[in-house]
């Protein structure tokens, strides 16, 4: 899945890109692959807006501009096919300039012109499939990835692209996949986080070495951020108004089983708002705000004090119809205060286009929460 402002772009029918406008909710259906598609990602500028759509047979990178005109003429749009039979790719990602693309296939990075089919490079060193891939912006020839290594050999690689070299590998993080990754422009950090739950913070400056900066349980805070809201939610008489998965878990049967808690998506928060209540005044215009998605909802984490700021939990809306979600993405620049989020059921065939609100999702939760209810920080939208 992809979202970059207006749009979502997300597979159908397996092997059909389907791009849809919540501007003009007019959605354009690309062909092109013979394969399921299995990996998104829209390109890092707006003019021209690029898409690159990967399967097993095909990287395809789609000029929607061009494509929209070709489809209102009558015409059956094409793509720039710039790969060919890499393998299974599990993610997409433009350089910032929109030159290059890179595709994580097995346990191989492919650097790919986005303009025709040639591979620049190829970069190994990882020991199971690669999960993810990020570009520094502030250095050009910076690439990063992470790694899914179910044999506790999990690595965090910072590759040079132009010459292929390895500069950096981590030690093991975790016995748990690692499945996304951010980074960090403004504090020139990395964040990544894995399947059970933990988010880990990295120094980029260079003097730093990469040390580890923060180690976030974030099923714990999730915890904490619950308790916050039922003793609230208590003290005020107001029980109704309680995310139904704060209420359980704090309501945990005896013999229960806990499950994962999978972090499928580190966004940007972007929204500058100030706020007040009768206790303290928030202002959110120099602080850091990430978004974290998981199968059960979204979360809105603070980086300078790593705490949850505000939850949104799938199942506290009765008419969003996916209350487990098994993939997720989420467009990084608001619009009229907005963004868009798209999720994916995790056992059935369902996609859900969401608008969120993030400054009225952290007003509701703030000491003042629960006397508005958070039925207008999201409404589904198809």
């Amino acid at each position: 899945l992809s979202c970059s402002h207006h749009h979502c772009a997300f597979p159908l029918n397996q092997n059909e890109l389907c791009i849809w406008n919540a501007a003009t909710a007019q959605p354009l259906h690309l062909t092109g692959h013979n394969y399921s598609i299995s990996a998104l990602s829209f390109g890092s500028k707006i003019n021209p807006l690029l898409v690159c759509s990967a399967s097993r047979d095909h990287v395809i990178v789609w000029n929607l501009d061009k494509c929209t005109q070709e489809a209102q003429e009558g015409l059956t749009p094409r793509g720039t096919v710039i790969g060919t039979l890499l393998g299974m790719v599990l993610h997409v990602r433009f350089s910032p300039d929109d030159q290059q693309v890179a595709v994580c296939a097995g346990n191989k990075i492919y650097m790919l012109s986005a303009k025709n089919e040639a591979i620049l490079s190829e970069l190994d060193g990882h020991l199971a499939p690669v999960t993810a891939t990020e570009f520094c912006t502030w250095e050009k020839s910076m690439l990063i990835s992470i790694s899914e290594d179910r044999t506790f050999k999990a690595r965090k690689i910072v590759w040079d692209y132009s010459t292929g070299t390895l500069t950096y590998q981590s030690g093991i993080l975790t016995a748990f996949p690692l499945l996304s990754l951010l980074i960090d422009e403004e504090n020139k950090q990395i964040i990544t986080g894995c399947a059970e739950g933990q988010l880990w913070i990295f120094s980029l400056i260079r003097d730093h070495n990469y040390r580890c900066i923060a180690h976030i349980n974030l099923k714990k805070e999730q915890e904490k951020f619950c308790n916050k809201v039922w003793k609230s939610g208590k003290d005020r008489g107001e029980r109704q108004s309680i995310s139904q998965l704060c209420t359980a878990n704090n309501v945990r049967l005896e013999g229960s089983v806990e499950t994962s808690f999978p972090i499928l998506l580190i966004e940007h928060c972007d929204f500058l708002v100030c706020f007040h209540n009768d206790e303290n005044i928030y202002s959110t215009l120099n602080t850091p705000y990430f978004w974290i998605g998981s199968s059960t909802g979204l979360l809105i984490i603070n980086l300078s004090n790593f705490e949850i700021e505000a939850f949104l939990s799938y199942k506290d809306y009765s008419d969003l119809s996916i209350q487990i979600a098994g993939s997720c993405a989420l467009s990084r620049k608001s619009v009229n205060g907005k963004v868009l989020c798209l999720i994916t059921s995790m056992f059935e065939d369902m996609t859900a286009v969401l608008e969120v609100n993030p400054a009225a999702l952290m007003r509701t939760q703030q000491s003042d929460f629960l006397l508005h209810g958070n039925s207008n920080s999201l409404s589904v939208i198809a």
